[in-house]
Order: C-alpha cells, then sequence, then structure tokens
C-alpha cells in the first residue's frame, strides 16, 4: 500500500537546505586538512570544590651544566580526589625507595647529571655489585631513576622532586 504525500514545497526547500549545509561541512573539513592543526590548548586546572583539601608544593633547582646553570621550577597542586586515588602499593613502593642511606646516595650522585655509570654510582655510595643493583631496582620501580643506557642511570623528573622535597625536609628542626 502506498501513501501519497501533498508536496507543499517545504520539502523541497528543506532538502536545498541541507545539501547547503552538506557543501558547507564539506568544504570546512577540507580546509581544515589543509591548515596547521591549532595548537592545543592547555587542559584547566581541575575545578576544587569549595572546602576540597589539596597539597601545593614548589620546587627551585639548579642543575650545574657546562657553561652555565639551569634554573627548573616545578610547582605542583594535588586535590583530594587525586590523593585518594593513589593506591598504598605506590605510596609504599616510593617509601621504599627512599627508606635507605645508600639509596639517597644514589639518587644525589645523580642530581644535576646527565647520568651516570653504574660503576661511579657503586663507587659513591660504597655498595657492592649485587647491593648496587639491587637499590638501582627499586629506585627504577618508583619511577625514581631510568636506565638511559647498558649500565647508565639518571634521575626522572618524579626523582628529582622526590629527593629536593625529601631534602628541603631534612633540613627543618
Amino acid at each position: 500500500m502506498e501513501t501519497k504525500v501533498k508536496d507543499t514545497g517545504k520539502t523541497k526547500d528543506a532538502i536545498k537546505q541541507l545539501q547547503a549545509d552538506m557543501r558547507a561541512l564539506q568544504a570546512a573539513l577540507a580546509a581544515s586538512r589543509e591548515a596547521p592543526a591549532p595548537a592545543a590548548a592547555p587542559e584547566p586546572a581541575p575545578k576544587r570544590e569549595k572546602g576540597d583539601a589539596a597539597v601545593s608544593y614548589s620546587v627551585s633547582y639548579r642543575t650545574p651544566g657546562v657553561g652555565e646553570m639551569k634554573i627548573k621550577n616545578v610547582t605542583e597542586s594535588v586535590t583530594a580526589a587525586q590523593i585518594a586515588r593513589v593506591t598504598d602499593e605506590r605510596v609504599a613502593a616510593i617509601g621504599d625507595a627512599v627508606s635507605s642511606a645508600p639509596k639517597i646516595s644514589l639518587l644525589r650522585a645523580l642530581l644535576g647529571k646527565e647520568g651516570e655509570s653504574a660503576a661511579v654510582l657503586g663507587e659513591i655510595a660504597s655498595l657492592t655489585t649485587g647491593s648496587l643493583y639491587h637499590h638501582l631496582r627499586d629506585l627504577m620501580h618508583a619511577g625514581l631513576i631510568d636506565q638511559t643506557a647498558r649500565n647508565r642511570y639518571s634521575l626522572t623528573d618524579h626523582g628529582n622532586r622526590v629527593l629536593l622535597v625529601l631534602l628541603a625536609l631534612a633540613t627543618a628542626p
């Protein structure tokens, strides 16, 4: 059974308008493919509700380089919701990674350097090969250092911040 609908002209006008809109969208799409993509806007800081506790800290340090000192400033702000999502295992891994004087010695030996060999790190921290690699593995597991090449290690940005915050806390009375 076929139903006939009386065309009042509005349907034809709507189709013409849809076709015009489609051509405009196709032209815009083609233009966007030719034009360089605009720089992404930085993500806005997480919205904080009134009374939402936050931890903020700032770390500034100078790294000795050949010819000049590089100054690095890091400011972090963490919401209570972000803190709540951190697992106890993650906190324990970082705590374990900074739980002994030899591990702190290894981190300090890497501060401000592009990298250091395992042999030099072992000498600085007065560690045997076995204990050296045990400590290096803990530091890597916590994300505080990276292995940049065979038997070469460097601090991560996170490792820099953790070490400097610990050193600053240790100066308090």
